[in-house]
């Protein structure tokens, strides 16, 4: 069934070689933010998913960095030299509309060319919002409709949007330190985000704002 389903986005995508990206045992974000993905630990992990590994890990190129998620393996991979305009993400994940790159979603069988303005326009709303599936609330009270209110009136450049959203937060009675942390939880790692000579997390860091 695995085998099938990936010959077929292989052919459907025309692509010539699969790379499946794979998270380390250690995550980066856990560091940063202890309770990040906490709600998921008393969730056991279907009996499948160890052999499913091990038969990726036989007959396809997987790929892993130190202490990342698969998402950031992706985003590595999709915006470096290397594989930048050449190559299709293919997830069923919406949070990987924060990495310019060429995306195929297979929860309803899309294709979009997500560009970096919309990236990090992507970006900065996640910020906002949070994933609570992940553990972490954005900022409180702000949900989809608030934060592209917020978004909507703002020249679409990271600093302005950055300070748009960091307004919202000390409405909320937050500190910049916390914002930052909450856009460095939401940040899907990019090509500029990985440090490839000492194998570590380049973390996000807030542009100059005027």
């Amino acid at each position: 069934m695995l085998f099938r389903s990936i010959n077929h986005y292989k052919k459907k995508l025309n692509c010539g070689d699969i790379e499946i990206a794979m998270d380390d045992q250690v995550n980066f974000r856990k560091e940063i933010y202890p309770d990040y993905k906490s709600n998921r630990k008393k969730i056991r992990k279907p009996i499948i998913v160890k052999p499913l590994k091990e038969y990726l890990l036989k007959n396809y190129k997987c790929v892993s960095f130190k202490s990342l998620e698969g998402d950031d393996v992706l985003g590595i991979l999709a915006t470096s030299d290397k594989y930048k305009d050449n190559c299709v993400v293919l997830s069923s994940d919406k949070d990987m509309r924060t990495v310019p790159a060429i995306h195929h979603f297979i929860h309803d069988e899309t294709t979009e060319i997500v560009d970096e303005k919309t990236a990090d326009y992507n970006f900065m709303y996640q910020t906002l919002v949070g994933d609570l599936t992940d553990g972490f609330g954005g900022c409180p009270s702000v949900g989809g409709v608030k934060a592209q209110r917020v978004l909507a009136n703002v020249n679409k450049t990271l600093p302005d949007m950055w300070k748009a959203v960091l307004n919202e937060y000390k409405r909320a009675d937050l500190n910049e330190e916390y914002e930052l942390t909450q856009a460095r939880l939401a940040r899907i790692l990019r090509a500029s985000d990985w440090d490839k000579v000492n194998k570590k997390p380049i973390l996000w860091q807030p542009p100059h704002v005027k």
